[in-house]
């Protein structure tokens, strides 16, 4: 985490890649956050879906990006945070994940930075996008 003075409009935020996701990803992710669907664990359920198999939880990869928006915020800065997913992640994927800043403003006393995130796979798809929004701590 850097400090807000640091940033300008524009900065990359430090990104990173995953390595290739698995069904064995998707199954722990299962287990670990309580969501069950068949989806992500029952290539069968997938086929018949249209995936041709599994598929990733989305918020296995908005988790992902959450990492992203931890390079810019700190305990009780982060204001918001929004996902969009775009298109599925499926076992082999490799996620390219990164963001830049998009906006530094003043609210209420305090500097306040939104920033772009993305999760790409290695076709160049983008499997997610999104933005965070974070507020600078009170001096």
């Amino acid at each position: 985490m850097s400090s807000f003075a640091t940033y300008r409009v524009g900065d990359e935020l430090p990104g990173f890649e995953t390595e290739p996701l698995t069904p064995e990803w998707f199954g722990r992710y299962a287990i670990a956050s309580g969501d069950h669907n068949p989806l992500h664990t029952d290539p069968a359920v997938g086929r018949a879906a249209g995936h041709g198999g599994v598929i990733a939880h989305g918020m296995l990869v908005m988790g992902l990006l959450s990492r992203v928006a931890a390079h810019l915020v700190g305990p009780g800065a982060l204001q918001e945070f929004r996902t969009r997913f775009q298109e599925p992640t499926r076992p082999g994927d490799r996620l390219r994940c990164g963001g830049r800043i998009t906006a530094i403003y003043e609210r209420d006393g305090r500097t306040c930075i939104e920033a772009e995130l993305w999760a790409i796979g290695q076709d160049g798809g983008t499997r997610a996008s999104g933005s965070v929004v974070a507020v600078a701590p009170h001096q």
